[in-house]
């Protein structure tokens, strides 16, 4: 009998085996084909495909049809997941994968009604862009027709994906719109707090830039010729890290006579959400006329930020203000009549059906629409009715355009005229050519107010704060060739106060484009030239000016016990740079989570708390803590009886912060380094929500920085010390010789998790290190994939 339970126990652990291994190598077969010959119908001819080390594909075709076909094969091999996700979070179409949980998220995308906005918006593209599109989704469906082993996502939720449409990629298109051009939510946020504390204190809240603080344009320059609605913002970060506070990014461009090679320089690292995979995918492409390489979004068909044979362009958010609310009157006698002036005016109506996971028939949800836009309010349970209007949903967007004409720009006068289509979200370009020019221009439409400047939600049922139009595009700041040699973009204030056109009333704090700018007049004034080397020593750089501000007010101040005195000793030594080693940056950066909640805990309540914990801005504390005038308002808390002074209130905040870094790395301070707190985190949508999964799908490392440092790092307060947005490409382009250009992503290539290169640059990024940006054939050797009719 015991040989017999023995025996069986062997067989069922052998056949466990089998099972394991068997559906192992059965989901092996979802990864792509890399070499060999493919036969492909839609192909004008054959495209050569050669993956260099790290599986960054190169393409080389014929035809700028086969070139974009490919791309689209490509992103469908390596992609989909990531593809389909992003299809359904753009369309509103969640829940019918992930059942009630993402109801509301759809219900939001429904209002706000991308899929019926991009129809127009295509049929306003020039028949070139409609051709592109149209290319790369034949690309997709070829792949999707061969009937490959779908990744595992596709398995596991049981899903088979539709075929793609031009409307697919447009959608995507729209939410990336949205992750960079969030206003409505500073609005509603002003709103609050103005209705909390009163508009003064709000305005200290919510700093202005400072005046006497970098723009990025010269000052001689001249141009030529409401809380539920904040909670389902915080949800959209939360689930898909789109959008947010910490969305920014760096570049910036030096020309020859500051270089070694005589030749420009350009740097680019923009700042997304976190996630695997990443954000961008790596290619170079070349067809007939094309012939570009740099970062694409899997989705779209065009290379986003890199160059051509004859140009470089990096982008980072301009930050515009192209959102507005407006409180719309509705009547009471009908729900579906808004006030305009002394009339009622019927919404536009779209009916919607939102089929749900689990639910026996559709949810039917009416997508209600003004003059202004989509009425965001009905999503929640807000009595109040608000309309958002915001230049992207807009039916004459042609911003694709504008991206395939710039990825075939031969010089300055060709880019600027591709970034006449250019509609939004508004950006910092930086430019430079291989004959040696650099430039700058923030393009897109930029509203005209007939009244106000789009800072509080405005009464919709009046026309005093309509838009008037835009900025005229030859009146948008732009410069070519300035006499200092360099420019550099930082989400930093773009003009000085007599600029005549609003742009933006929300500016980041000047900290990185100050820091770069001082690393690159450093170098500059060794003599020697730089090099794309001294450009990838900025892109490292972890020193936080923001630190080297406020440390000196607050080390003023009297430790009360032995357990500061170690923690100011450990600050007054530290130069701010926030390695990832860093005792000092561990105690600081926990210093300024509870800094400003002691300064304005006692004034703000609930979700309002929240809102402001999560988004503190650094100019409120140091304006509060070196300013006698308003400053004892806040130090002081109104709860208790005494008068606080800001000494006390900071040192207090001191010991909160203290007892947080005890209770996660134990008493001994000299173990608090900033890297046992601080990690990357990189989830996956949607599988790092579910407790069994998130181990095997995403992926976490240590790293240095914070918000300020040009190497960004920054810490997402609501998740402890979770660093979840970062530099999510960078590039270094040098015009001398493109094949000394070098380029990375966050995580790898590929989006399925059995390839080796689902997760291979995790570490790379982290060290900023970078792959070789390969220019033409002869530049690139790797696996060779030949796609043929």
């Amino acid at each position: 009998m015991r040989r017999l339970i023995r025996t069986s126990f062997l067989l069922l652990l052998i056949l466990l085996v089998i099972i394991i291994v068997g559906g192992w190598l059965y989901l092996r077969t979802s990864l792509p084909t890399t070499s060999g010959t493919v036969h492909v119908p839609g192909l004008d001819g054959v495209v050569d495909v050669i993956r260099d080390g790290a599986g960054v594909p190169h393409i080389f075709a014929t035809t700028d049809h086969d070139a974009i076909f490919a791309l689209g094969y490509l992103h469908a091999q390596d992609r989909l997941w990531q593809m389909e996700m992003n299809r359904r979070i753009g369309n509103g179409r969640l829940s019918e994968v992930l059942g009630e949980s993402a109801l509301n998220v759809d219900k939001f995308q429904r209002t706000m009604g991308y899929a019926r906005v991009v129809r127009q918006n295509f049929e306003t593209l020039p028949s070139s862009a409609r051709m592109l599109l149209e290319s790369y989704a034949a690309g997709i469906n070829a792949w999707l027709a061969e009937n490959h082993t779908l990744p595992p996502e596709f398995l596991i939720l049981g899903i088979t994906p539709e075929p793609w449409t031009v409307y697919d990629s447009l959608v995507w298109a729209k939410m990336m719109a949205w992750d960079l051009a969030g206003d409505y939510d500073l609005e509603l946020l002003r709103a609050q707090l103005t209705a909390a504390v009163g508009a003064q204190r709000a305005a200290q809240l919510l700093p202005a830039y400072p005046k006497d603080a970098l723009t990025i344009l010269p000052a001689d320059f001249t141009t030529p010729a409401t809380a539920d609605l904040l909670r389902l913002d915080t949800e959209l970060q939360d689930l898909f890290h789109l959008g947010g506070a910490e969305v920014g990014s760096n570049n910036w461009v030096v020309s020859g006579q500051h270089t070694q090679s005589g030749k420009p320089l350009l740097a680019n690292d923009p700042h997304l959400g976190t996630s695997i995979p990443s954000t961008w995918y790596l290619v170079e492409l070349q067809g007939k006329t094309l012939h570009i390489t740099g970062s694409t979004l899997p989705g779209l068909p065009a290379v986003v930020i890199g160059h051509n044979e004859h140009i470089a362009w990096g982008m980072t958010n301009l930050n515009p203000d192209v959102q507005d609310l407006y409180i719309e009157h509705i009547n009471p006698a009908n729900p579906n009549q808004y006030a305009i002036g002394d009339s009622w005016a019927e919404m536009e109506i779209a009916e919607e059906f939102i089929y749900s996971k689990g639910a026996t028939k559709p949810l039917r949800w009416a997508a209600r629409r003004t003059r202004h836009g989509p009425l965001i309010s009905d999503v929640t349970d807000t009595p109040t009715a608000m309309a958002l209007r915001w230049t992207a949903l807009d039916n004459d967007d042609t911003t694709v355009a504008a991206f395939f004409a710039m990825n075939s720009a031969r010089n300055w006068d060709e880019f600027r005229t591709a970034l006449r289509s250019f509609v939004g979200p508004s950006q910092n370009f930086v430019y430079a050519d291989i004959e040696g020019n650099i430039g700058y221009i923030g393009p897109g439409h930029i509203p005209i107010r007939q009244q106000g400047e789009g800072m509080l939600p405005a009464p919709g049922w009046s026309d005093d704060y309509e838009w008037t139009g835009w900025i005229p595009f030859d009146e948008l700041p732009q410069i070519l060739n300035p006499a200092i040699g360099y420019l550099v973009t930082a989400n930093n204030r773009v003009v000085g106060d007599d600029y005549p056109y609003l742009l933006s009333n929300d500016w980041a704090p000047p900290y990185r484009a100050q820091r770069i700018t001082n690393l690159i007049e450093e170098k500059r004034s060794s003599g020697s030239g730089l090099t794309a080397n001294d450009m990838a020593e900025i892109q490292a750089d972890q020193v936080s000016l923001q630190a080297q501000t406020l440390l000196p007010i607050l080390l003023t101040y009297q430790p009360q016990d032995a357990r500061q005195q170690q923690a100011l000793d450990y600050l007054r030594a530290w130069d701010g740079n926030a390695t990832r080693d860093s005792v000092a940056a561990s105690i600081y950066e926990a210093w300024m989570i509870t800094l400003p909640r002691a300064l304005f805990g006692d004034d703000l309540r609930g979700d309002l708390y929240d809102e402001m914990a999560n988004r503190a801005n650094p100019l409120f504390v140091l304006n509060t803590l070196k300013d006698v005038a308003f400053g004892p308002i806040w130090c002081d808390n109104v709860l208790s009886a005494p008068q606080e002074t800001c000494a006390e209130t900071a040192l207090t905040a001191l010991d909160s912060a203290l007892d947080d870094l005890t209770s996660r790395l134990g008493p001994e301070m000299t173990e608090w380094q900033w890297g046992k707190l601080h990690f990357i985190q990189y989830p996956h949508r949607p599988f790092s929500q579910v407790a069994g999964l998130n181990w095997l799908f995403d992926r976490s490392i240590a790293n240095g920085g914070n918000r300020y440092t040009v190497n960004v790092g920054s810490v997402n307060i609501g998740q402890a010390y979770d660093q979840t947005s970062s530099p999510s490409y960078r590039q270094i382009i040098d015009l001398a010789d493109f094949n000394q250009s070098r380029f990375s992503q966050t995580t790898g290539q590929s989006g399925n998790l059995l390839s080796a290169h689902y997760a291979d640059l995790v570490e790379s990024h982290r060290n900023v290190t970078y792959l070789p940006m390969s220019f033409g054939r002869d530049a690139v050797a790797g696996d060779l994939l030949h796609l043929e009719q």
